[in-house]
């Protein structure tokens, strides 16, 4: 295997291995971090998906926000 092969395709992996730690932190399901092996369009689309996507981690933040308070639970 020439090495200009493997730095490619340690790149790749480099980048589905940090593209699988964002989505996790997030919310979305790590596995599409292999659509970075899609040439051309997969790392586009994960891009657009974070950019754009609505986030499920900001999704429960707000359903755990509008929770009402009960007196007992305030920390003074």
């Amino acid at each position: 295997m020439s090495p200009v092969v493997l730095s490619g395709l340690l790149f790749y992996a480099f980048m589905a291995y940090c593209f699988y730690r964002i989505l996790s932190r997030v919310g979305y399901p790590p596995w599409a971090a292999l659509l970075v092996f899609v040439p051309f369009v997969g790392q586009a689309v994960l891009i657009a998906w974070l950019a754009f996507g609505r986030w499920p981690l900001f999704v429960q933040l707000e359903a755990w926000l509008r929770q009402p308070v009960d007196e007992d639970d305030r920390v003074v």
